[in-house]
């Protein structure tokens, strides 16, 4: 081993990279960890809430009255979305509660995930309330 290759060796260990594998080994290892877990589960929660919303507008906005007792596909969709919305709520929601509890992130991502599951959980109300998830 050269002078030359100890700089470069250590910027690998730095970044992850490693003989055996690059960052593959990494990324197993990221994707269950549970805080990877937990802000999945609120980029999920938010991508699947607004997505909802839009279809849910979209599918009513193009089919009018008759997606109500027709029910064609999108509108399917649109109905199992909430269900989707629930679980998410769920899991961002353990998530944050964990976070707290193991101090997974700084304060300032501690509070925001918490500010996303609270807004789950009133999004995942309302959508009970207006019968589209069982009470």
């Amino acid at each position: 081993m050269t002078d030359r290759d100890v700089p470069q060796r250590r910027a690998e260990r730095q970044h992850g990279g490693d003989e055996r594998g690059g960052f593959t080994h990494g990324g197993r290892r990221r994707s269950t960890s549970a805080s990877w877990l937990a802000r999945a589960a609120g980029v999920g929660l938010s991508a699947v809430s607004i997505g909802f919303v839009l279809l849910l507008v979209f599918v009513l906005e193009t089919g009018g009255e008759r997606t109500l007792f027709t029910r064609p596909l999108p509108m399917r969709i649109a109905l199992a979305l909430p269900y989707l919305v629930g679980a998410l709520t769920l899991g961002t929601t353990v998530g944050a509660l964990s976070a707290w509890r193991y101090r997974y992130w700084s304060l300032v991502a501690r509070i925001h995930q918490t500010v996303l599951a609270l807004l789950g959980l009133v999004f995942t109300w309302q959508l009970s309330t207006l019968g589209f998830l069982p009470s």
